[in-house]
């Protein structure tokens, strides 16, 4: 009579186990809380990825933007008629953040202005050595002050800071989680004369 009440026992455990997975199959409390586990990570990289894009492309539309502003100063002259005992680079600099919600610090400007033979931007020197993952050597000391009527190159690179890393917007990373954003402009100034800078 023992060994029937174990038996007994036995499948009674067995059916209360199968009763109990049984219903824990039925469960859906906490569902909701699983789904959004497995769906958060993608999502919150999805929303990474897209505020970072939008960081770097609004900080190149306002390098874009500078240059194009300190290009017109040259192109005009203006930067040669208001001659002072300053710097040219320093006026050229000043003219070109001011205005605007810059994503990048005027200081860390680097500017190359240099006199080409025509419009080619290929004879424009490159602010990134592929090989260093870093600045060019030399890039930012070139400033020939623009005469009238004469073809100029503007090259303006500044590297500015990637919050999250996921994306290699130019292919030009910089040390310090920073991305390298280039523009460039080939312009021929107007006919001015005799304004040095």
């Amino acid at each position: 009579m023992g060994e029937h009440r174990i038996s007994a026992t036995g499948a009674g455990a067995k059916a209360g186990i199968g009763g109990r997975l049984h219903g824990l199959r039925r469960d859906q409390r906490g569902v909701a809380v699983v789904e959004f586990s497995l769906v958060a990570l993608p999502l919150f990289a999805l929303v990474a990825v897209i505020l970072e894009a939008s960081l770097l492309v609004y900080a190149q539309h306002r390098l874009d933007v500078a240059v194009e502003r300190g290009a017109r100063f040259l192109r005009i002259g203006s930067i040669q008629s208001n001659s002072m005992d300053d710097d040219p680079a320093v006026r050229l600099r000043a003219a070109m953040c001011g205005g605007g919600f810059n994503m990048f610090r005027c200081e860390d400007l680097r500017i190359d202005l240099v006199p080409t033979e025509s419009f080619s931007p290929a004879q424009v020197a490159a602010p990134y050595d592929a090989k260093t993952g870093n600045w060019a050597q030399g890039f930012g000391s070139h400033f020939d002050c623009p005469t009238g009527s004469s073809v100029v190159s503007l090259r303006v690179a500044v590297a500015v800071l990637r919050p999250f890393r996921f994306l290699d917007f130019t292919g030009q990373s910089m040390p310090g989680r920073r991305q390298l954003l280039t523009s460039t402009m080939v312009f021929r100034t107007e006919g001015f004369e005799g304004r040095a800078c």
